[in-house]
């Protein structure tokens, strides 16, 4: 069984995206029976989601390849039911916690399933009463599957951009000011703004005369250390409300490099996520290594993180 769907970026360039579903391939139960099993399941699906992209964008740069793009596909692994009626038992191996930023699908970023992932989006993913309260209900109610908590931040982020904005110019705090419920989301950042501007001061000759560059640093290095503090606070929470907690892991999903990292890494680089810190000493020497990685990254990579609009 097959299906097609074309993408045309030129009137003569075809290419051919299939879908193939084999009814009668073994089915393998999906087995993660501890969190190292769960971090590297994730993990493994980010890169094949790079290598997918990767492949689609090489057919369309070079029109002299012709091959299909297969993609094999099975209903039981995708979590669907195999006939009317049927209804699931909820079973993810994994809460993430994640931005609500549209370009960043949490599914297909790890290529996971249905049934695979207890997803949980907020803007600039803080944590929130309604976020803490479905996060309690997943691993109370769901902990015999659950493995691990995933908190996933991403590159050039909307939130923690506003959040930057604010600290940077205050006087244009107003609009949000008077708006509660955003600005309760913009404060909830405004920790990690000051922990990245301070990492950051070592390097401020470089940004003497560059505002903008630093901007654009100071929401890199933020998005980091802001997905970095939910973790802390999210590990801290469960290990107070709940009996055995899963441990809890963060990222960022970056654009550029279409990868989950815990920091900024040179293209090629592994996927990877780190365990939340446990102290406040701990996320601060995060914070320095984060600056240190970034300052590290070839000149084109570091330069990617640079902002192209005002949010």
């Amino acid at each position: 069984m097959q299906g097609c769907h074309s993408s045309s970026p030129r009137k003569d360039l075809k290419m051919d995206l299939i879908y193939r579903y084999d009814p009668y391939a073994p089915v393998t139960p999906r087995q993660i029976p501890t969190t190292e099993a769960a971090v590297n399941h994730l993990l493994e699906g980010n890169s094949r989601f790079i290598q997918f992209v990767r492949q689609m964008q090489k057919h369309t740069l070079d029109p002299s390849l012709k091959d299909p793009i297969v993609m094999p596909i099975s209903p039981v692994a995708m979590g669907l039911p195999l006939f009317e009626g049927a209804v699931l038992t909820q079973a993810p191996f994994a809460v993430v916690l994640g931005c609500s930023d549209a370009r960043v699908p949490t599914e297909q970023i790890f290529d996971q399933s249905f049934n695979d992932l207890f997803v949980l989006r907020i803007a600039g993913n803080v944590l929130g009463s309604e976020c803490l309260g479905s996060l309690h209900y997943a691993v109370k109610a769901l902990g015999e599957s659950l493995k691990v908590v995933v908190v996933m931040g991403h590159s050039k982020c909307g939130a923690v951009t506003a959040a930057v904005d604010t600290y940077l110019s205050p006087e244009g705090y107003a609009d949000i000011a008077y708006t509660f419920p955003l600005r309760t989301l913009v404060d909830q950042i405004q920790i990690a703004v000051r922990g990245a501007a301070r990492a950051l001061d070592q390097y401020s000759p470089i940004f003497q005369h560059n505002p903008e560059l630093h901007r654009s640093f100071l929401v890199a290095v933020t998005s980091y250390i802001n997905s970095s503090i939910t973790a802390l606070e999210l590990q801290r929470e469960l290990k107070l409300r709940v009996k055995n907690p899963p441990q809890v892991k963060f990222g960022i999903y970056d654009f550029d490099s279409l990868r989950v990292q815990a920091l900024p890494l040179e293209s090629g680089a592994a996927p990877q996520l780190r365990n939340a810190p446990t102290s406040p000493e701990e996320l601060s020497q995060y914070s320095s290594e984060v600056v240190e990685a970034l300052f590290n990254l070839p000149d084109e990579e570091r330069d990617s993180c640079r902002l192209t609009m005002k949010l």
